[in-house]
């Protein structure tokens, strides 16, 4: 029930949407952090920034069209590595915006940047390397998600943070 009614919002929410977001653009939620979001410090949980990423990249996935091309082709998307980084906590009754968006990709991976603001303030930011894979679990090259999507420009040049990412994920 973790978070349940929450991803049930954010999923319809998403479904009656427009559909006509880019492939790159910043997809934002807002949410407020409820009691019982918070930890014995009264501030939100750690596991929480993680919980509302995957919030997060269920709205970007659906309104960007990455939904249905993975639904179509039975594909589905699994997470090869994390970064958190905290700065300040958020704590309850406040309000906060959620910003998630893919920054850049390799053959094998997509690079997703989740920010928590509050007040135009970055409060924490986690960092998601995900790669595709078919239901026989073979990886699926980026660039088939990208051309059932009719992407064809280039990646951005991809931060330190997920070239890190990215050799750790070849490492493993």
């Amino acid at each position: 029930m973790n978070l349940f009614f929450r991803r049930l919002w954010v999923y319809l929410r998403a479904l009656l949407s427009s559909k006509d977001g880019a492939f790159s653009d910043t997809y934002t939620l807002q949410f407020r952090v409820w009691l019982t979001d918070q930890d014995a410090f009264l501030h939100l949980t750690n596991s929480r920034y993680l919980s509302f990423s995957d919030l997060g990249r269920l709205n970007m996935l659906i309104r960007s069209g990455i939904w249905t091309a993975l639904n179509r082709n039975d594909w589905e998307l699994v997470i090869c590595s994390q970064t958190r980084t905290i700065s300040r906590m958020l704590k309850s009754p406040q309000t906060f915006e959620m910003a998630c968006q893919i920054t850049g990709w390799t053959d094998e991976h997509l690079a997703i940047c989740h920010r928590f603001q509050r007040s135009s303030k970055v409060h924490a930011e986690v960092n998601t390397l995900l790669r595709i894979e078919n239901r026989a679990g073979n990886i699926v090259p980026v660039s088939e998600l990208l051309q059932q999507l009719q992407i064809t420009t280039p990646s951005p040049q991809l931060t330190d943070v997920f070239v890190d990412l990215v050799e750790r994920a070849k490492s493993a």
